[in-house]
């Protein structure tokens, strides 16, 4: 059985009832492919494990803003920004904490070693061709940081024809302008494409304090890919990203260069071994002139893999590999004293996978030795069986830790009576899961239960002098998502519930909803096509931004509308109004979100 997972899930449950007189979803769409799951090319019908794939075409006729607005309605998705376009904006993957999800571009981690994850805000979405999702643990899989899922973002375009390519132009509201060239082709065995884009903005003012002016934001980036095949054995491939951004806030601006490259050598020694060499390398800058001074920081992280793929046949897969990383970061500001710069990671893993007969299944392990704390194992199991023609379930168990960052080792802060430590352990998670897809009532359903406990988490010791392997979390979470066609309208539904709390106060975790609902309705009338979305979440705990102490934040909920117009084959116009309904709101306590928005885009394709 192959059930069709849907790109665009959004909210949920409540649409049951009329579901029932839905007609039957008509997707003839070919069978998706996913590799961020383990790894490894694999049919996303068959992965054991919630997944999401979201497209270039979903991505174009979306006119998201930033990817937190793209993935805002994804299950179990939290994003958190600090103000409007280039603020900080943190992701809670399943209620899990900042830093807990894997950030990939082109399969390139993207680990600043100071702290924030994978700076999403900035990743420009006219340079992504693909984005897969894997919601849960895969540190089995990948190592450090996976606790809550993977993101993997793909720039590297399937080329087909000779020659392509595109070109778009957007005006909006704000002073907000996006200009974009794509250009792609192939010569025998070799291919080629490249991508440029601009985004510039005024803004908004993001903080409720400070001053009242606008807080501007500008983005240049670059993608560029290279591929060829030197026979049905031998292949080359590169791909290289990067972006120059420039984010105003009220006491300061922040600039930001990120570049990501990663080279791949690909063999098939016979034909049922494959094997990949792979060259990784993520360099970021970063420099923030605030009210307390300048802060500089430098990361860079390089990987080399050897990833190997032996096909026994074609119910079983065995695929096995090593990750030999070195990380660095160079940290400085007022006040800040840095110990020691770089650590070296060498892991490896192995990967079996089971598709046939009664039941499905996968098991990984990984084992990880790291300079500073040394050795650390994760596994994962999944077991998957069909019900008939029209349902399939799951169950998998997990582990997963994320290792402590190189400032929360290294740098003091003698000025301030804040000091590293350089013993702490990694934080670590145990996740248990239960999954169920059906196809009933003209609809595709499926439903995620799942609870993760994270143990050693990092927070300030009691002394408040430094950090210490403190803090324990339970978090137990649904997701509710469907998909049909009602009467000629797609409809795609989702529906998040978690229960959250810190095992050590009793309190819930800051800044995750404990609701989140998300609805995203379209059809096409001809040259003409709609798309109605909205996003609704609870109120949710928060910091005060005066006082520090505890606060609130209230419950949400907004529409955004999304119409295009196909002039001709090759040309089309859209139109996106943000926040429809001029809804205001805060996410983050003190932050404030853009009000009612406006984008008009012309796209030429030729």
């Amino acid at each position: 059985m192959k059930l069709v997972t849907n790109s665009s899930l959004l909210v949920g449950v409540c649409l049951s009832a009329s579901l029932v007189q839905a007609q039957a979803p008509g997707d003839t769409a070919p069978e998706e492919i996913i590799v961020a799951a383990n790894r490894i090319e694999q049919s996303l019908s068959t992965v054991l494990a919630a997944t999401t794939v979201i497209d270039k075409e979903t991505i174009r006729q979306s006119q998201a803003q930033n990817l937190a607005g793209l993935l805002a309605g994804v299950p179990g998705m939290q994003f958190s920004p600090s103000g409007g376009q280039g603020a900080q904006t943190s992701l809670f993957m399943r209620g899990t904490e900042s830093d807990h999800t894997l950030i990939l571009v082109d399969g390139v981690q993207m680990t600043t070693n100071s702290g924030p994850a994978g700076r999403l805000e900035f990743i420009p979405l006219d340079q992504i061709e693909r984005i897969e999702i894997v919601r849960g643990p895969r540190s089995s899989v990948y190592g450090s940081e996976a606790i809550g899922g993977v993101v993997n973002i793909i720039t590297k375009p399937n080329i087909q024809e000779d020659f392509s390519g595109s070109v778009k132009l957007m005006a909006g509201t704000e002073n907000s302008s996006d200009a974009n060239i794509g250009l792609q082709g192939r010569v025998g065995n070799t291919t080629l494409s490249l991508n440029a884009s601009r985004r510039e903005t005024d803004g908004i003012d993001n903080s409720e304090r400070g001053s009242s002016d606008d807080d501007g934001y500008e983005n240049d980036s670059f993608s560029l890919s290279f591929s060829h095949q030197f026979s049905e054995l031998f292949s080359l491939s590169s791909t290289y990203s990067s972006f120059d951004a420039e984010s105003n806030y009220d006491d300061g601006v922040v600039n930001t260069d990120s570049q990501q490259f990663s080279t791949t050598v690909t063999a098939a020694f016979t034909e049922q071994w494959g094997s990949k060499l792979i060259l990784e390398q993520f360099e970021e800058d970063n420099m923030d002139v605030g009210a307390f001074g300048l802060t500089n920081s430098s990361t860079e992280n390089k990987k080399l893999s050897w990833q190997n793929t032996y096909t026994f046949d074609a119910s079983n897969l065995f695929s096995f590999g090593i990750d030999h990383q070195e990380q660095e970061l160079r940290y400085a500001t007022f006040g800040a004293l840095q110990t020691d710069t770089s650590r070296d990671n060498d892991g490896v893993y192995a990967v079996y996978i089971r598709e046939s007969g009664p039941v499905d299944f996968t098991l990984s392990v990984r084992n990880d030795d790291n300079e500073r704390f040394g050795n650390h194992s994760t596994g994962s199991i999944a077991i998957g069986s069909d019900f008939g023609e029209s349902v399939r379930a799951w169950v998998s168990y997990g582990t997963a830790f994320k290792a402590p960052n190189l400032i929360d080792l290294y740098v003091d802060f003698p000025s301030f009576f804040f000091f590293a430590n350089p013993n702490l352990k990694p934080e670590t998670a145990e996740s248990l899961e239960l999954s169920l897809q059906a196809e009933a009532l003209g609809a595709t359903w499926q439903f995620n239960v799942f609870r993760n406990d994270i143990d050693d988490l990092i927070s300030t010791d009691a002394t408040f002098t430094s950090l210490a392997n403190i803090q324990q979390a339970r978090i137990d979470g649904m997701e509710a998502t469907v998909s049909s066609t009602i009467a000629g309208w797609r409809v795609d539904a989702a529906l998040t519930l978690l229960d959250h709390e810190n095992r050590n106060t009793g309190a819930n975790l800051l800044r995750r909803p404990e609701q989140t609902l998300s609805l995203n309705i379209a059809r096409e009338f001809g040259a003409l096509d709609l798309t109605v979305n909205l996003l609704a979440q609870n109120e949710h705990s928060d910091i005060d931004p005066i006082n520090f102490g505890g606060s609130t934040v209230g419950g949400f909920g907004v529409v955004n509308l999304i119409a295009g117009y196909r002039l001709s084959e090759d040309l089309n116009l859209r139109l996106r109004i943000g926040n429809l309904l001029d809804k205001e709101y805060q996410i983050v306590d003190g932050f404030n979100t853009q009000d009612r928005t406006a984008q008009l885009s012309l796209n030429y394709s030729f």
